[in-house]
């Protein structure tokens, strides 16, 4: 099935963005693609929650993305005529390990469109010593998406970003979703379809990768178990630039076949 929305796209706001990653350039790309929603989330920590347990990395990458900064965006895309493209203003927002928490509060969130939570930003927000061994690690995962789904801000929690893709990760992070128990699987999953929390399906990692290559992707086995479960899902290029989308029709069009994707598998907010 054709798939005609996008929920994740970083401009050139978001630290880690490429200067060819403007609001003109994806309006361009929604109308070539014939993208009917497209949901912009920079990363994002909201300025009232503490940052001073962050490593300096963490800092530096977080401090300067609050609110206002991302809020810089919403006349620029207001300045665009999108034509049939409905356009949405979200954020990627992380793990505050400090509180056990997201670090956003309520009060913010209910001025977002939608909200992405990724509970594999690891490189950022992970003690160093969670790395080895391979478990610490997905222990880690494990409870960042248990802490998610338990936080009061969850019910404004669209879908979880890149669910267990460790992000930056030192070695291949496929060998921690490999190790992930079915039955650890099956309970988030779970808890996921009762909150209303959709998986991503974020095709950067298969971008420009052939069909048998996307049907052994790490990644299957968890969006497999996660439509047995009843969760919805969302798909997301997670786009850090201009040319990102190359691959789009393709890669979309082949895990939906794979997964036997229908209408009704996605939530609510693609349709």
């Amino acid at each position: 099935m054709q798939i005609t929305h996008d929920f994740h796209i970083h401009t050139s706001l978001s630290l880690c963005g490429d200067p060819s990653a403007t609001v003109e350039n994806y309006r361009a790309t929604a109308q070539k693609l014939g993208l009917k929603k497209i949901g912009f989330s920079d990363h994002f920590w909201d300025e009232r929650i503490s940052t001073a347990h962050l490593s300096q990395m963490g800092k530096d990458f977080y401090v300067p993305q609050n609110y206002p900064y991302i809020c810089q965006l919403r006349p620029q895309l207001a300045a665009q005529n999108w034509g049939n493209t409905k356009v949405y203003f979200g954020a990627e927002v992380d793990y505050d390990l400090r509180r056990r928490d997201l670090c956003i509060t309520e009060e913010t969130a209910e001025q977002l469109d939608f909200l992405l939570v990724p509970n594999s930003h690891t490189h950022l927000i992970m003690p160093r010593d969670c790395y080895q061994p391979y478990q610490k690690h997905l222990d880690f995962m494990v409870q960042i998406f248990e802490d998610t789904l338990n936080s009061p801000v969850s019910k404004y929690v669209t879908a979880m970003a890149h669910p267990f893709e460790a992000v930056c990760c030192p070695y291949d992070n496929n060998i921690l979703m490999h190790m992930l128990p079915e039955d650890t699987l099956k309970r988030l999953c779970a808890k996921a379809a009762e909150k209303g929390v959709a998986y991503e399906i974020n095709v950067s990692a298969i971008r420009g990768k052939t069909e048998a290559q996307i049907a052994d992707w790490a990644q299957m086995r968890l969006f497999r178990i996660a439509k047995e479960a009843g969760c919805k899902f969302i798909f997301g290029s997670d786009s850090h630039s201009a040319w990102a989308h190359d691959t789009w029709a393709h890669d979309t069009d082949v895990v939906s076949k794979l997964l036997g994707l229908t209408e009704n598998d996605f939530h609510p907010i693609t349709r």
